[in-house]
């Protein structure tokens, strides 16, 4: 691998400054304060319960803009302790917090969560949760750790989208249209994208419609275009060929009725796209290509009320119907066949949300009840003739659930946030001819969990949680059933409905610090989790000589580790360097072991720290940041033993992006990431392939590149 210049120590500047100024001290000057987002729920003046005890990053649709942000990768690109989980050929799929990802990380747009993954092979069908448009986006709120609120899935942490609003592109007052259009281009991908945007206010009544297109191929590794590399098999370093494309509707409709009661409608459209020579996987013999889609479908009611009575002063209730489908369709010339598989999941959402403030207590309380449809169907066509089969049976999922939470003031300095949930969930599932019941599963858990903090001085705020949380087993990991015999001989997967839900105890605490300077926050978890489900070996037979195979639960995983962010105004700090300098900075560290099998937790990523140096001209027509990320080694000791062999290098990037507002109706973006080309691969892309995959030079990612776009408003 190559090296940059880069000093590993630069990535600690921010945090050297910040403690080492006297401005943190008890003699600062405190005229100006950076303060902490505050949500301001009916009569209500206290901050948002998700910020109380917990480390929470919002990333808006500015941050989007001025970062190039294309897709999940980029959005997490400079948040430490979380990396966008990706395959070859399924792309971006996910999100890992703190070492857990997939369904342990709770992923919702606008209140709705997201469709469970299902990915019962290594190849032929996978889905992911990656059917969200992020042009779209008002803003994306990151909670690391454990979250009761959010129910099932919470373990990891919680990725909540809300998607943009009229009002953000109007006056604050009176009838207004507003239209924009924009345009760009990302050469990793060679991605064009363009995003019309119009949006009006009639009276009491709003509207948005919001049409985003995408058109580009595979994103590059270091060895560069594949599309000229026709080798084949496991010593192919390029990534394979391939045309990706998605089209996004967003359109809202909202009015308001009187002073205390505001109603809309919204629908969501997205199809995402991609077919490939799938050159990695062929032979000279068997040429391999894949053809992808995945469509969610998504429209829903809401009635927001501010007529305060007893019960409550806020109530939110929404009604959502959401489809999600992904297909996959393989092709095999040798045996001329055609191998389509999909899985869909339909969904109707009822939820309400209601917040009542009592003297120091702010209540908030709901309900929320999921009715769920779950199918897979498999087809296979060898020569023109086709079989019909499923991984599970189909099934239907009813899930209910309800919270209660109190923001507590108990003193000027402390605040308390107790809260409890109760959940329930039930699978039905029916036999066919392509599949046994094989029976229902259902089960219920009670949560809990107390953040706090208190203020030790005007700068300096103590904060921490406690609780506990769970994740009910999803269709993949239930019912899964697969049988198969080849000339070596025969395994099988077998269903297991009778799975508990994964539990976990969950504690963090850390230190706010904040004056007119800036802020530093460090905070340390541990968390606890039993029943983990994982695929365990049956052992052999007479009747499966290559193993009979299921999932089961097993002992407890302990993840703990340390995170430090901040940021400083350095133009207050040092003024002879003139307005508009500013320094953040972050550092990620976690260790991870299944205690079952006394080995490290492979899903844990390296220790890694991310410094960038912006500039804003007092003018706001221009900006800049250089952004520098460097992330540890991923060593031999950290690694279960059977996966050793896919240790990661060290590795330093350095990114360059700027904006620049000749008017105030047109705004340009530009971006050069990887600057120094360094060549590189992550842990999280490489930690779950297989053996027989030993060519890791696929693997890398892109060097050198750049992004662009312009946004005409008028």
């Amino acid at each position: 691998m190559k090296k940059t210049a880069i000093s590993t120590p630069l990535s600690l500047v921010a945090f050297s400054i910040m403690v080492a100024n006297p401005a943190f001290s008890a003699e600062a000057e405190t005229t100006e304060h950076q303060l902490d987002t505050v949500t301001i729920e009916a009569a209500s003046r206290t901050k948002s319960s998700a910020a109380v005890g917990s480390s929470v990053s919002t990333i808006d649709s500015d941050d989007i803009d001025k970062s190039l942000i294309r897709n999940l990768d980029d959005l997490v690109r400079y948040e430490p302790g979380v990396e966008a989980s990706q395959d070859s050929r399924f792309g971006i799929s996910g999100i890992n917090i703190r070492g857990l990802d997939g369904d342990r990380v709770k992923i919702s747009v606008d209140g709705v969560t997201q469709a469970d993954s299902y990915g019962p092979t290594s190849t032929y069908l996978r889905t992911g949760r990656n059917t969200v448009d992020l042009d779209s986006l008002e803003s994306v709120e990151i909670i690391k750790g454990g979250d009761v609120i959010e129910g099932s899935g919470a373990l990891g942490g919680v990725v909540k989208y809300q998607t943009k609003e009229p009002k953000s592109f109007l006056a604050p007052e009176g009838d207004d249209t507003s239209a924009s259009i924009k345009a760009g281009y990302k050469s990793a991908s060679d991605e064009f994208n363009q995003t019309v945007t119009i949006a009006n206010r009639t009276g009491e009544t709003e509207s948005l419609l919001l049409y985003t297109h995408r058109n580009g191929h595979e994103t590059e590794n270091y060895q560069g275009d594949a599309g000229s590399d026709q080798t084949v098999g496991d010593t192919r370093s390029s990534v394979d060929p391939e045309n990706t494309g998605s089209d996004n509707v967003l359109f809202k409709v909202q009015h308001q009725i009187n002073d205390q009661n505001r109603v809309g409608i919204v629908g969501e459209y997205y199809k995402g796209t991609s077919d490939s020579i799938l050159y990695s996987d062929s032979t000279t013999a068997d040429e391999q290509s894949s053809d992808d889609q995945s469509v969610r479908r998504r429209i829903g009611f809401f009635h927001e009320n501010t007529n305060a009575n007893t019960l409550y002063d806020r109530l939110k209730w929404q009604l959502d119907y959401q489809d999600t489908k992904t297909t996959n369709i393989t092709n095999r010339s040798a045996t001329d066949r055609v191998v389509e598989r999909f899985y869909d999941e339909e969904a109707f959402s009822l939820k309400a949300d209601l917040v009542k403030q009592i003297n120091d207590h702010q209540l908030r309380y709901g309900i929320n009840y999921d009715r769920k449809s779950l199918e897979n169907l498999n087809k296979n066509t060898v020569s023109g003739s086709t079989e019909y089969s499923r991984f599970s049976p189909v099934a239907d999922a009813d899930i209910f659930g309800l919270y209660l939470e109190d923001t507590w003031a108990l003193t000027d300095r402390l605040t308390l946030v107790p809260a409890i949930r109760y959940d329930n969930y039930r699978y039905t599932t029916q036999g066919d001819e392509y599949i046994d019941s094989w029976g229902d599963n259902s089960n219920e858990a009670l949560t809990a969990q107390l953040g706090a903090e208190y203020e030790l001085t005007e700068h300096y705020t103590l904060f921490g949680k406690t609780g506990s949380g769970f994740r009910a087993p999803n269709l993949d990991e239930l019912y899964y059933y697969y049988n198969n015999s080849v000339a070596r001989g025969a395994y099988q997967i077998t269903p297991n409905p009778d799975l508990e839900p994964e539990e976990s105890l969950f504690v963090e605490a850390g230190i706010r610090a904040h004056n007119h300077l800036g802020s530093i926050e460090l905070m340390a978890f541990y968390n606890d989790y039993k029943n983990f489900i994982e695929q365990v070996s049956l052992g052999t037979s007479t009747e499966f000589t290559l193993g009979e195979f299921t999932n089961e639960n097993l002992d407890h995983v302990v993840i703990k580790g340390l995170e430090m962010k901040g940021n400083l105004d350095l133009s207050k700090a040092f003024p002879e360097i003139g307005l508009g300098w500013g320094l953040n900075g972050a550092i990620a560290y976690a260790d991870g072991d299944n205690l079952g099998d006394d080995e490290p937790l492979d899903s844990i990523s390296p220790l890694t720290a991310v410094v960038g140096l912006s500039y804003d001209a007092p003018s706001t027509a221009w900006g800049s940041q250089m952004s520098l990320t460097w992330v540890s080694a991923k060593e031999e000791d950290d690694i279960t033993e059977t996966n050793q062999w896919l240790a990661t290098s060290s590795y330093q990037l350095v990114d360059l992006t700027a904006y620049y507002k000749p008017t105030s109706y047109l705004t340009f973006n530009a971006g050069i990431f990887n600057l120094t080309d360094e060549e590189y691969t992550t842990w999280n892309d490489v930690r779950d392939i297989t053996s027989t995959s030993t060519n890791l030079a696929r693997y890398t990612r892109a060097g050198r590149n750049f992004s662009v776009d312009a946004t005409l408003s008028f």
